[in-house]
């Protein structure tokens, strides 16, 4: 495994987040990117599933061994030295990989029931384990993390309807399409339901991000300016994919530099704020 596949660069909704972390924790938070894009490779990658089935297991057997501190793979030895130095549990980190697991099987979801879980091991263990790097394990943190995680993930199996659908993908729940009289597989840039339903799935995802803004007070959250930058990406994100549905069902639809620049100022001035408030009440 090359453990430079992966890396953060400037195009991923993430690389201006992290320039507002110190070193250590951007150098950790990268070593967690990779993590995770390398896991979701193995999904999306070639080869069978039995072949997929057997990296994973060799990649889970890795993340076991750098927990043990005895991994030989070039990732998972940078995760030795992080795990102690930022007391990282293996829990979030297994989340994922059960996730990508998943993935490995073909995808119909029913419900939102179904949604939800699998939301919770791809978006919520990265935000757990992010959480544990910025050094806070509480409740309310682990409940922030998990919801905005859900808000996260939402967000992008809306804007990744098509692709996902040409891997033969379907997260968004079957019922939902019923709901509004859409058949998945015959949805045009014409249909009168297609804008309402991704309203419906957008409104769904917004109310996670409402729990997470709600689990932390304005000065905790002014601690997180890097997860407040992320929140504030993909807030710009839905309102594109609001304001455009029809974008949805021609491809990914992508912020400019300038979109994720301004998202991540504006929250970091929000965070100073809040600060500044709470130190003068």
């Amino acid at each position: 495994m090359d453990s430079r596949k992966g890396s953060l660069e400037n195009k991923t909704s993430f690389y201006y987040p992290l320039l507002l972390l110190p070193p250590g924790k951007r150098e950790a938070m990268e070593a967690l990117y990779r993590f995770c894009w390398e896991a979701d490779e193995i999904a999306d990658g070639a080869g069978s599933t039995a072949q997929k089935r057997s990296k994973l297991a060799r990649f889970r057997r890795n993340l076991h061994r750098a927990f043990q501190n005895r991994s030989k793979d070039p990732l998972f030895q940078k995760f030795q030295t992080l795990i102690p130095a930022f007391r990282l549990s293996r829990e979030p980190l297994e989340r994922v990989l059960q996730g990508v697991e998943r993935d490995l099987r073909p995808i119909r979801f029913k419900s939102f029931a179904e949604l939800h879980p699998y939301a919770l091991k791809v978006a919520g263990g990265p935000g757990l384990a992010c959480m544990e790097i910025f050094g806070f394990k509480d409740p309310a943190h682990r409940r922030y993390a998990e919801n905005l995680g859900v808000f996260l993930q939402l967000v992008n199996v809306i804007r990744d309807f098509r692709e996902d659908q040409g891997m033969g993908r379907q997260y968004l729940p079957a019922e939902d399409f019923k709901r509004f009289h859409l058949d998945p597989s015959r949805i045009g840039g014409t249909d009168s339901q297609w804008k309402p339903f991704v309203e419906f799935q957008l409104d769904r995802a917004w109310g996670f991000l409402e729990k997470a803004r709600k689990s932390l007070s304005l000065r905790q959250r002014a601690e997180l300016a890097t997860a407040e930058a992320i929140a504030a990406v993909y807030v710009k994100l839905y309102q594109k994919l609001r304001a455009h549905p029809a974008r949805i069902l021609k491809g990914r639809t992508r912020l400019s530099k300038m979109d994720k620049l301004v998202s991540v100022l504006g929250a970091v001035g929000r965070c100073w704020i809040w600060k500044w408030t709470a130190k003068n009440p």
